[in-house]
């Protein structure tokens, strides 16, 4: 049977929270099995220490509820605190239903239900892979345009002051002529001299030209 996430993908990063070492070994077993890189925590205090000091952050979390100390409430909370795109899953037991049902209000992604139902499980998992693919995928798309606005804006500066720079250095004549290779010489000799980047060259001398043609 495939793995959720296939051999030839990297895998996701995942934190189980149990304070039932049997459940917690026979579940970190089974998630390898499926792809993911698997840390435990057998507490919630574990848990927010692990997810406070996590870099890069998880991906995905999966607690039980109900537990000493430290909730599964506490670490869903935790959880998004840290990164408010982890996707967080709660094991509920019987007589959980409220608290399952609260921390799905408060952002958890679903609940599974113990005793586990292998088939069922597996169902989730996949979805909380395209979940995450997704996620990834409007992550990288939302930095790759503030790139590219920072990049806008730094062009429109740069021609700005190119402009302006030409203005300085390109004398109108009597004739209302540009003396355009005097002002290609002093262009160039800026940026000889390093007071010029090459992208700065470029820009002052075709809009010198520029203006020379109009």
């Amino acid at each position: 049977m495939t793995p959720v996430i296939p051999p030839h993908l990297p895998p996701h990063h995942l934190l189980l929270v149990d304070d039932d070492p049997v459940l917690r070994e026979t579940l970190s077993e089974l998630l390898a099995n499926e792809g993911f890189r698997v840390t435990i925590a057998g507490s919630g205090e574990e848990a927010e220490r692990l997810l406070l000091q996590a870099r890069p952050s998880f991906d995905l979390v999966l607690t039980d509820l109900v537990m000493p100390g430290k909730s599964g409430m506490d670490v869903l909370r935790t959880a998004l605190k840290v990164d408010p795109s982890c996707t967080v899953l709660v094991l509920s037991g019987f007589g959980s239903v409220r608290e399952a049902t609260e921390a799905m209000d408060q952002g958890a992604y679903g609940m599974v239900t113990k005793p586990l139902h292998l088939d069922q499980f597996r169902n989730i998992l996949r979805r909380l892979m395209e979940r995450i693919e997704l996620i990834h995928e409007r992550d990288g798309l939302r930095k790759r345009v503030a790139q590219l606005e920072a990049r806008v804006e730094e062009l429109e500066a740069t021609q700005g002051r190119m402009e302006m720079l030409a203005q300085r250095i390109n004398p109108i004549t009597p004739e209302g002529r540009t003396d355009t290779l005097s002002d290609l010489e002093r262009i160039a000799g800026l940026h000889a001299r390093g007071l010029l980047s090459e992208e700065q060259f470029e820009v002052a001398k075709k809009s010198l030209i520029a203006k020379w043609l109009t």
